[in-house]
């Protein structure tokens, strides 16, 4: 192996799929072998019949490490935890980057502690500190209303990055190493057990390229329609637009849990946010800071969402955005 130090990826699947995400997590890797001006970026999957997408990853890692093993199947977070503990045992990385995701939520602050290391999470950027030679972290803090740096000093340090904050990673010049990881897996004490998968809505805000977020000002559940209309618009323009919400319409129940984006909900970064009759509560403007474009949409011309936005619309929702779905249809 080389001498130099390894900054660790740990990819995410999606069945036996790799996960979006890891493609930002190799570009963070990339990023923080420029900041550090050394450093071989490492990549390790784990789970149930990955090894036929793992030789994916070669053309984005300088080595790739794989423990397929079909007791991975389904994610349990302890035998997932000493898994990885023993990768990291065997390659000593100098950092290791992970998604914040709702299953690392678990997981990282447990490996920080397994492999003495400090932990800082929900990173958005990494940079160089005032010398030049230190690594920075920056994070929101105090609900995304301030950044907050963290330098790097320690000789191993676990980091999750918020999806869609870095770029995806473009493929190296040369492809990395592969090494098949052969580990007792069944020797591992799972102290939760798989029942079974409750079937219902799944969805991702975090990997949306549009959201249409409705909020407080839409009146009945009627509504909602006028977004789905304005969401069918936009289909043209993006691959991927959902359907999002401030806390009051999932507490109305009219729509799940799943789609609630804020500080108690999901915190996502679209190409475009339109925010649709959201008053705009720092609660809710801090799962939409990384957006890249957002449309405010608003009959209260005071509201705190105009602050945030790129584009202000005033005026009552049944009309300004039936309006502006029809005039992307003509667009398109």
């Amino acid at each position: 192996m080389s001498e130099e130090a390894k900054i660790l990826v740990v990819a995410e699947t999606d069945g036996e799929q790799i996960a979006s995400i890891t493609y930002e997590l190799l570009q963070g890797g990339r990023i923080t072998q420029e900041k550090k001006g050394s450093g071989v970026v490492c990549c390790a999957i784990i789970g149930d019949r990955v090894a036929a997408v793992s030789d994916e990853l070669a053309d984005y890692s300088d080595e790739v490490y794989v423990l397929d093993h079909s007791r991975l199947r389904d994610f349990q977070s302890d035998v997932y935890l000493s898994c990885l503990t023993a990768i990291i045992e065997r390659i000593q990385p100098s950092i290791i980057l992970m998604a914040q995701t709702i299953n690392n939520l678990d997981v990282a602050p447990r490996l920080a502690l397994a492999v003495d290391a400090p932990l800082i999470t929900d990173v958005i950027e990494i940079g160089n500190d005032s010398t030049g030679s230190g690594l920075v972290c920056i994070k929101p803090v105090y609900g995304d209303k301030a950044m907050a740096g963290f330098r790097l000093d320690a000789q191993t340090a676990v980091v999750t990055l918020r999806p869609k904050s870095f770029s995806t990673a473009t493929k190296s010049s040369r492809r990395g190493k592969i090494t098949q990881v052969t580990l007792d897996v069944n020797q591992f004490v799972a102290r939760t057990e798989h029942v079974d998968t409750v079937t219902g809505e799944s969805v991702s805000l975090d990997r949306a390229d549009a959201i249409v977020a409705g909020g407080r000002g839409i009146k009945d559940v009627d509504g909602l329609a006028h977004l789905e209309g304005l969401i069918q618009a936009l289909k043209m323009f993006f691959s991927n637009v959902e359907l999002g919400a401030s806390r009051p319409l999932v507490d109305r129940g009219w729509v799940p849990p799943s789609r609630q984006v804020g500080l108690t909900g999901e915190k996502v970064a679209p190409d475009l946010y339109v925010a649709v009759a959201i008053s705009g509560a720092s609660q809710h403007l801090s799962g939409i800071t990384g957006s890249k474009k957002i449309i405010a949409i608003n009959q209260d011309e005071t509201a705190a969402i105009f602050e945030q936005s790129d584009y202000a619309i005033v005026g009552e929702y049944e009309q300004v955005v039936p309006a502006l779905a029809q005039k992307l249809k003509e667009l398109s």
